[in-house]
């Protein structure tokens, strides 16, 4: 009989992970409490993250689906004066910036074409012990059904994983305030622009469709509670941009105003203290979530799920060695991104004084989980 897995969550992670699972032969089934992807702000695709498109079939579907080609980085990072990184100094060609709704959509079509069992609109409810080894998965508006092995792609939730036992820690209590702008003569620089401030910094990318993604990220209990509330506060949010240098010349002189309000957005660097365990493994946000300063997001994602789609194949089939193998890789990317950050918020050494950079040029930043920061 086919071995046959489930994946709770169907994001970028769990979507990689069974086309992953399906190429090989198995049964994949995902339980997507959704009923259709998410409008989301927008995503960067870094170029280094080609060979994983063009080894999962999507490059091409990328410029068949009206996704805009991203050049670069801009900054204003440790200076007044913008920096660039262009990506035609690399190897690896161009990045993207994709709409995220239509890039999920992609990913849930190209795994049921596969031949995915993907079920949109089903909530997890819980994950028990089954007959043997199996497990047997509930979910709202479906009858209940065992599997052999599971996988959480919940993201920074963990609703799978910390049911099994693992817990969730975070390293700081970073949040986006995100919008999507529109204009009608929208920017044709589809560089990203990031740009510090003294109480956090702001991220804009050009998409399709005249759409721009606009998003703050400051630390939670440092922003005024009328900006983290339910529908934020659209004329703080619009002051605060108001004072950026680059930011402002980018929204403002191309007439972009808001299309669909503010929405919160949890941006910590968090991660579970184990992200796998006896027929169960966690992917994507789920296992370890990053800064999006970082621009390892959505790449960590669909590599966590190419891993760990490859990881769960290996061990249905009795490698146990591929448990340890995961673990090490997850391990060994995530303590490098650690490092790269406190290098990269070091760099900015213009307000020592404001709360959030100081905070950040302390030696034990990301160095030690904040467990009081623990999820309930």
């Amino acid at each position: 009989m086919t071995a046959r897995a489930a994946i709770v969550g169907g994001g970028p992670a769990g979507a990689v992970a069974a086309l992953v699972l399906a190429r090989r032969g198995l049964h994949a089934t995902v339980l997507e409490s959704r009923a259709a992807p998410e409008i989301k702000p927008g995503e960067c695709l870094p170029p280094s993250l080609s060979p994983l498109l063009r080894t999962l079939g999507l490059e091409e579907a990328l410029r068949a689906d009206g996704h805009l080609r991203s050049y670069g980085n801009r900054f204003v990072w440790g200076a007044p004066e913008p920096g660039e990184r262009p990506f035609l100094a690399g190897t690896r060609g161009d990045g993207w910036h994709i709409d995220r709704r239509r890039f999920e959509e992609r990913l849930a079509a190209s795994a049921c074409a596969a031949g995915v069992d993907w079920r949109s609109g089903h909530r997890f409810v819980r994950c028990v012990a089954g007959t043997g080894r199996r497990w047997r998965l509930e979910a709202e508006g479906m009858e209940s059904f065992e599997v052999d092995f599971v996988a959480d792609a919940t993201g920074r939730p963990a609703r799978l994983a910390r049911r099994l036992g693992a817990r969730r820690v975070r390293y700081d209590r970073l949040v986006g305030v995100a919008a999507l702008l529109t204009s009608a003569t929208p920017a044709a620089d589809t560089f990203t622009l990031v740009e510090a401030t003294p109480e956090g910094w702001w991220y804009t990318a050009v998409l399709s469709g005249g759409k721009l993604a606009t998003a703050f990220f400051g630390d939670g209990d440092l922003l005024p509670r009328s900006l983290l509330g339910a529908g934020g506060d659209p004329e703080l949010w619009w002051r605060m941009l108001e004072q950026t240098e680059e930011t402002r010349e980018r929204v403002l002189g191309h007439g972009y105003r808001s299309r669909d309000g503010l929405r919160i957005l949890p941006a910590e660097s968090s991660r579970l203290d184990t992200i796998a365990g006896d027929g169960w493994l966690a992917l994507g946000d789920a296992a370890a979530a990053y800064d999006p300063l970082s621009s390892h997001g959505i790449g960590s994602a669909m590599g966590s799920g190419f891993y760990g789609g490859h990881a769960i194949a290996d061990l249905l089939a009795g490698r146990e060695e591929a448990r340890w193998a995961y673990l090490d890789v997850m391990q060994k990317a995530y303590s490098a991104y650690l490092d790269l950050q406190r290098r990269c918020y070091a760099q900015e050494g213009r307000w020592p004084d404001a709360p959030f950079w100081r905070r950040r040029h302390d030696p034990s930043y990301l160095s030690e989980p904040s467990d009081h920061l623990d999820l309930p």
